[in-house]
């Protein structure tokens, strides 16, 4: 998956896109998606059924909410 978004000014690359249990979807939306900061090769992670430029990313590996 190659598609690129901007978030909070920051270009991502949509590195995976994964569809959540029934249960887990209630809470998080429909997919978990894992981004690649395209400037510092950071990993982030969304939860959402699709990402927009306000949405919220979770450094990927840590707790910690951006």
């Amino acid at each position: 998956m190659k598609q690129t978004v901007r978030i909070d000014g920051d270009p991502y690359r949509v590195v995976e896109r994964t569809r959540l249990s029934a249960v887990s979807r209630a809470c998080y939306g429909k997919y978990r998606f894992i981004l690649r900061r395209v400037t510092d090769d950071s990993l982030w992670m969304a939860f959402d059924s699709r990402i927009t430029p306000v949405s919220e990313l979770l450094r990927y590996g840590s707790g910690t909410r951006q």
